[in-house]
């Protein structure tokens, strides 16, 4: 080795990294909109007020008969780089979503309620820990502010308060702050130790809802890709964030940050929150519009479907069995027998023996049968029949 070489002109590298192009990866917010008029120019303002310098916002009007597209239009104007789609009918949130998803160019997703508003570095905090994260995550979810005829009423929310006060997520040596040799301006100054000790894992396998809705979480993309391609998805109306965070989580894990990134407004007219959060109060109606077991149950069926994606890159196979086992519910059908009723999972893998079998191999899938409390006879009996 020649110790006696000169060092290397590092401004000639930093010419190059300049050259080259790279930048912070673009986040697409994608607004979700039924004849919530009212908020819109605060939503959108919000989005393009965000400090992170590399956004895009596409608003996926739901057929509004408000006034929304007059107001969209005043939107476009101010905001050249504003998307539109505006859809003929109105098929739900998630429809909707999936329409957003589908013309969105960044590399990470946030999807957004119109009546909610993020606050300026929500996206700032969201990309510092996906980019500083040793562990790489599918899903964050900041906190939120509460709030009812634009009053902050609850600075919280409570079940990631719940999860941040278990001291489950707590871990050493989680971040390794990131620093952009492309555009040294960022992370702003000061986000970086605001955020040290914020930030709590949420493993791989979990599959409890700990998060803030819908406005507060971040997806990665790819991860996103994971679930998208499932076709009775776009009839979920309700529980978008419940299917893609349940989903990503139960593989590919996710963290919290202890901070609010946005608002989540409560104004009477809220498909499921009937006011903010108040101590040992049920605050929604579990009756009214709340798909979550649907989504649940599209999430089994899902994974049992694609058994080759997952369970082929899975680094660790037995994560895809915890993923199905801990995510299974009954089934509500009073036709189905007994261990059918007991277990979504069953059923389907049953339905998709042959297919599942070829993927993760005969006796793995007779195995999972049993674990599901599969009567052994029944397992022989699907088996054989597909032989």
């Amino acid at each position: 080795m020649n110790i006696s070489a000169p060092l290397r002109d590092t401004s000639t590298r930093e010419t190059t990294f300049q050259r080259t192009g790279f930048q912070l990866p673009c986040v697409s917010v994608v607004v979700v909109n039924y004849n919530y008029g009212r908020f819109l120019e605060q939503v959108v303002n919000s989005v393009f007020g965000q400090t992170y310098p590399n956004v895009e916002c596409i608003v996926v009007d739901n057929a509004s008969t408000d006034g929304s597209l007059d107001i969209l239009t005043s939107l476009e104007a101010r905001y050249p780089l504003l998307r539109i789609v505006r859809r003929a009918t109105n098929d739900g949130q998630t429809a909707a979503s999936l329409d957003g998803l589908e013309i969105a160019r960044g590399a990470y997703v946030i999807f957004m309620d119109a009546d909610d508003l993020l606050l300026p570095q929500a996206i700032d905090a969201h990309m510092f820990v996906h980019l500083s994260l040793r562990v790489h995550v599918g899903i964050t979810s900041g906190d939120m502010l509460q709030s009812t005829d634009d009053q902050i009423v609850v600075g919280t929310g409570e079940q990631l308060n719940r999860y941040i006060q278990s001291g489950a997520g707590r871990r050493k040596n989680l971040l390794r702050n990131y620093e952009h040799a492309f555009q040294p301006d960022w992370p702003p100054a000061g986000l970086a130790e605001s955020l040290q000790d914020k930030v709590h894992l949420v493993p791989h396998g979990t599959v409890k809802w700990v998060w803030s809705p819908t406005s507060g979480l971040c997806f990665r993309r790819d991860a996103l890709r994971q679930f998208v391609d499932n076709p009775p998805l776009a009839g979920l109306r309700t529980g978008t964030d419940m299917y893609f965070a349940q989903g990503i989580c139960s593989l590919y894990g996710g963290a919290i940050i202890d901070t609010p990134v946005f608002v989540y407004r409560i104004h009477g007219g809220n498909e499921f929150s009937r006011q903010p959060q108040l101590n040992r109060y049920k605050v929604y109606d579990s009756t009214s519009h709340n798909n979550n077991d649907y989504a649940r149950q599209l999430l089994i069926d899902h994974l049992v479907e694609k058994a080759d994606r997952f369970y082929r890159h899975s680094q660790v196979p037995f994560d895809y069995f915890l993923a199905l086992v801990r995510l299974d519910q009954r089934d509500a059908d009073p036709q189905l027998p007994a261990w059918r009723r007991r277990s979504r999972a069953a059923g389907q893998l049953a339905d998709h023996y042959a297919d599942v079998a070829a993927a993760i191999g005969p006796w793995k899938t007779r195995a999972l049968l049993l674990w599901l409390r599969v009567p052994p006879t029944v397992v022989a009996q699907v088996a054989r029949q597909d032989a």
